[in-house]
This record gives C-alpha cells, sequence and structure tokens, in this order.
C-alpha cells in the first residue's frame, strides 16, 4: 500500500468507526441503557479475571470523538508528512495510539485497563522519539519515567482491589483499604493529566511531529486522566478531602500554566500550557462535583484543540519548521484561510459566546461563583479566565496580526485540499460542537441561578482581557523584560529540572547503596557465592575427614593384618 493510500485508508475506517458510535450513542442516549460483554478468562478459587467491554453512551461518545479527531488527522498527515521515508511506520504507531485509547474507553475492568493505560505510555515514547535527537529522546524519557509513576500507582490499586475478588470499578464497594485504593486512582490521573507536581513532561512531549501532538493534546493521553476519574468519580467522592484537594491542584495548575504560556515564545509550547489550564479547568469542575460538566468540556476542549494544534502545524510547516512566534509574522497575508480558522479556534479556547469552549466554560464558571468555595479560590478561578485571553491573544497578534517580514516564503500556500479538509472537519465542531451536544445530551444542562451582574461576570472579564491584550501585546510593550519572573516562568517554575536531575540523582544513590548493600553484599553472602564458599568449605572439611578417615582404616587394617601374622606364628 502506498503512502498515499494509508493515510485515507485508516483515515476512511476511523471516519466510519465514528460514524457507527454516533449512532450508537443516540440509540443508548433515546433508550437511556447501556451493555456490558463480559468474558471469564479464567478464576482462581473466589478470584474472577474478566475482560470486560463497556457500551454506555459516554463511551461510545467519546471513542466517537477519538475516532473523528484521529481520521482528520490522518487526512493532515498526507500533507504534513508528505516526503517522510518512515510515514508508514508512523501512521501504524498512531493507529496504536488510537487503539490503546479505545481499550481504555471500552474496559471497565482496573486489571485490563492496564492494556490501554500502559500502550498509552509506550506508544506516546515512540511517537515523542519519533524523529531520533537528543532532544527528542530526553523529551521521551521524561514523558514515559513522568507517566509510569502513574502506571505503578494503578498496578497497586489492582493489588489492593483483589482484595474484592474482582477488578470491575462499576461496582465496588467499602472495604478497609478502600481510600488507599482511591488515592492511587487519583494520582493516577493526576499524572497522566499533568496536573502540579507532574506538568513538566506536556511541554516536553512537543519534541514529537504535529499530528501527534495534535491528537495527545485533544482526546487521547491528557485525557486519560481526566476521564479516570470521571468514572471512579461515584467511589472518590466517598473520599472526605478529594473534593478540596482537586480543586487547589487544578486552580494551581491553571493559573501557573497560564502564566507561563505568557513567557514562552515556542508555539506549540503556548498551545500545549493552553491544554494544561484547560485541564485543570476539568478536574476544578470534578472538585466542584460536576463531573458531567468535566465531561462535556472534554469534548468541547478536544475539538478546538485539535483544530489549534492543526492550524499551528500547518503554518509550522508552510515556514520550514519555524515555531518562534516572534519569526512568523503576517501569516494574514500568506495562509488566509489558516489565520480564520486559527482565529476562531482561540476564540472557542476563550470561551467566546456560541462557540464550542462556551457552552461548557461559563457553566464551570458559573458553578465556581455559586459554590461555597472561598474568594481566594473564587478569584483564582476567574484570573485562569483573563490568563486564557491573554496568552491567545498573545500568539494571534505576534502570529497572526503582526508585521510582514522581510523574509518571506514562496512557498506558503493556503490551497491544499487535505489540509482544508481536515481543518474544516474540526471547525464545524468548533462552532456548533457545545450547541449540540447540550441539546443532544441532558447531563450536560445545568441550570444555575445567579444575579444577572454574576451572568455577566464571565463576558465582562473577557472584554477586559482583550482591551488589555492590545495594550500590553502592542508596540514597545510587545517585548517581555528579562528578570528573575521571566526565569521562573519561561522554566515553568523548575518543575522540568526538579523532577529531572534531583529525582534521578536520589534514585541513583538509592540505587548504589541498594548495590553494595543487597546485590553486591547480602545477596553475594546468601546467594551464590555464599553457597559456593560453603560448599567448598564443606568439601574441604569432607576431603580432610576422607583423609583422617583411610588413613585410620590403612592402620587398622595393619594393625590387623600384624595381629593375625603374631598369631599364626603361635
Amino acid at each position: 500500500m502506498g503512502k498515499l493510500k494509508l493515510e485515507i485508508f485508516f483515515s476512511t475506517i476511523l471516519m466510519s468507526v465514528s460514524f457507527f458510535l454516533v449512532v450508537v450513542f443516540m440509540y443508548l442516549v433515546l433508550n437511556n441503557c447501556s451493555y456490558i460483554i463480559s468474558w471469564e478468562i479464567f478464576n482462581v478459587m473466589s478470584l474472577f479475571v474478566e475482560l470486560d467491554i463497556l457500551f454506555d453512551w459516554v463511551s461510545c461518545s467519546f471513542s466517537s470523538l477519538v475516532c473523528l479527531i484521529s481520521g482528520s488527522v490522518c487526512i493532515f498527515s498526507v500533507s504534513y508528512m508528505k516526503g517522510d521515508v518512515n510515514i508508514n511506520r508512523f501512521m501504524m504507531v498512531l493507529m496504536l495510539f488510537v487503539l490503546s485509547m479505545n481499550f481504555l474507553i471500552f474496559i471497565p475492568s482496573f486489571v485490563s485497563l492496564i492494556l490501554g493505560w500502559d500502550g498509552l505510555g509506550l506508544v506516546s515514547f515512540c511517537l515523542v522519539i519519533y524523529y531520533q535527537n537528543s532532544k527528542s529522546l530526553s523529551a521521551g524519557m521524561l514523558t514515559v519515567l513522568m507517566n509510569r509513576v502513574g502506571d505503578c500507582f494503578i498496578l497497586a490499586g489492582i493489588s489492593i482491589m483483589s482484595l474484592l475478588g474482582h477488578w470491575n470499578y462499576l461496582c465496588i464497594w467499602q472495604f478497609w483499604l478502600f481510600d488507599v485504593c482511591m488515592v492511587f486512582v487519583v494520582i493516577a490521573g493526576m499524572t497522566k493529566s499533568a496536573q502540579i507536581p507532574f506538568s513538566s513532561w506536556l511541554p516536553a512531549a512537543m519534541a514529537a511531529p504535529t499530528p501527534v501532538s495534535a491528537l495527545v493534546h485533544s482526546s487521547t493521553l491528557v485525557t486519560a486522566g481526566v476521564y479516570l476519574l470521571i468514572r471512579f468519580y461515584d467511589y472518590l467522592i466517598k473520599v472526605s478531602f478529594f473534593c478540596y484537594f482537586m480543586v487547589f491542584i487544578s486552580i494551581m495548575t491553571t493559573f501557573m500554566s497560564g502564566v507561563c504560556a505568557i513567557y514562552e515564545y515556542d508555539m506549540k509550547k503556548i498551545i500545549a500550557l493552553s491544554t494544561l489550564s484547560q485541564l485543570g479547568v476539568m478536574m476544578m469542575s470534578l472538585g466542584m462535583k460536576m463531573p458531567m460538566l468535566a465531561l462535556f468540556h472534554l469534548y468541547t476542549h478536544a475539538m478546538f484543540k485539535a483544530l489549534l494544534f492543526l492550524c499551528g502545524g500547518n503554518i509550522i510547516h508552510c515556514y520550514s519548521g519555524m515555531q518562534d512566534i516572534r519569526d512568523i509574522k503576517g501569516v494574514k497575508y500568506s495562509l488566509p484561510f489558516t489565520s480564520i480558522v486559527l482565529n476562531i479556534s482561540n476564540m472557542a479556547l476563550c470561551g467566546f459566546p456560541f462557540l464550542a469552549g462556551f457552552y461548557s466554560k461559563d457553566l464551570i464558571i458559573e458553578v465556581l461563583l455559586s459554590s461555597d468555595m472561598n474568594m481566594l479560590v473564587g478569584l483564582l478561578g476567574m484570573f485562569g479566565v483573563c490568563l486564557t485571553m491573554l496568552y491567545s491573544m498573545r500568539m494571534s497578534i505576534y502570529v497572526v496580526w503582526g508585521d510582514v517580514k522581510s523574509l518571506i516564503y514562496e512557498n506558503n500556500k493556503d490551497n491544499d485540499l487535505y489540509v482544508i479538509m481536515s481543518m474544516m472537519i474540526l471547525c464545524i465542531g468548533a462552532l456548533f460542537g457545545g450547541f449540540m451536544l447540550q441539546n443532544i445530551v441532558f447531563c450536560f444542562n445545568e441550570v444555575i441561578i445567579l444575579p444577572l451582574l454574576y451572568k455577566m461576570l464571565v463576558m465582562l472579564l473577557l472584554l477586559f482581557s482583550m482591551l488589555l491584550s492590545f495594550s500590553l501585546w502592542n508596540g514597545s510593550m510587545m517585548k517581555i523584560k528579562y528578570g528573575l519572573m521571566y526565569w521562573c516562568n519561561s522554566k515553568m517554575w523548575f518543575m522540568s529540572s526538579l523532577s529531572g536531575y534531583p529525582f534521578m540523582l536520589l534514585v541513583k544513590n538509592i540505587s548504589n547503596m541498594n548495590l553494595k548493600l543487597v546485590d553486591m553484599g547480602w545477596l553475594e553472602v546468601m546467594g551464590g557465592q555464599g553457597m559456593l564458599i560453603l560448599i567448598k568449605k564443606i568439601m574441604y572439611m569432607m576431603e580432610w575427614w576422607m583423609i583422617v578417615l583411610f588413613n585410620i582404616n590403612i592402620i587398622i587394617i595393619i594393625c590387623i593384618i600384624f595381629i593375625m601374622y603374631l598369631n599364626s606364628l603361635n
């Protein structure tokens, strides 16, 4: 199968699966039912190991969205990865990535869930190191090791749930290690969704090709943690400190990512930090006891974030791999269609009225305003909305509306059919996705009664942030002053450094101690070398006693012969 045909083939399959799952989703929603298929692999006394597949409206809708975005990414890859010698391998690994995510979505068994959970971590490593250079390798190692922390907690949760005799998370009851198991699930979800202090791997994963970034940051890897916590929500809410802890962590993540995005100049990293900010909003919704709003925002965010990455990838591709927003100017002249779609996705990200992000984000902020949280949490949540507008407008002002550079790129064309097709599919979702989902799914509608000023507060904040953006990122004030704040925020509060070298140094010291005390110490004494020395000593002792006994026997025989000789003489 040729290079061109493989992408189109996979895209056709994914789009067909997405359409089929939409039909199944509509059937399940209209009939208010769900189905579970269970295959018992084996059982040992009262312990059952099963492979379960759950078909409900959540799994079918999420899988349909994943397949739709993956199909659009495959169409975009025809143009973006054109000329790559390893395109077939890239597409195969990309399909493994989508398959792993579907395993995670459809399997409700904790022990079988590791197929999708661990598969996402492994395949993401293969995709991040795709370009095979030292930078990609270091980013891939940071990604896979940080995700491995979550894998370890999932395995620990599996071992604890063996006390129940099954691993189906649809029917967990209270037991004496219930809280510990739920804490492990929360930490696993935090690592996969890059919440503080596990946030450093998310911008590092930008070393992957842009189609991979569009898939990872929209509906697959980073949303796996949120999806897991939504599935476990009915049990997590029974843990007393869950809501307060989740709100605190999510607000800190949203604040940190928004501030750091303002100090960033790499276009892909700015979009990655915006993903981190929206993941914080989803986690905040979970902390405020609104899991369906978190799922709603997950769906709407997936559509406009994939579109944002495709726009950024097309700009990078047309500008010969340039990612610094200070070097990309006047895109509205060279790539008009991409500029329009980029602005639509940016506005959806900011929560402009009647775009996809507005329907979910506005509800979450209203829930925050009507909740019983303290004033500081409410102010930080509002500040997060302002920060989203600030870094989004900053990127648009630099890239789209900036002055035309003297360096002109002759190959900048906005008429690639595959790029336009992939963007148009996602653009429809970014424009009308939130409206359609809110009208189809009853759970996505929340009636929140607030005063008129509170209802209009989000719109007023958006307007204020837009005016502030035009005043800040214009002319001489466009340049950020270098100093301690720039150094701290451009390094993501030193989380990459703190999660890298000190952790490796600690592990190295522990490993050396373990090597000297255990492997080269007690294991040598109690293991092979110790047994060899013991056997040698026993053999030497046995040899000595054999020699002694042999000599004694010879002496006795000689004495007997001598006595017999004397008796014969008598």
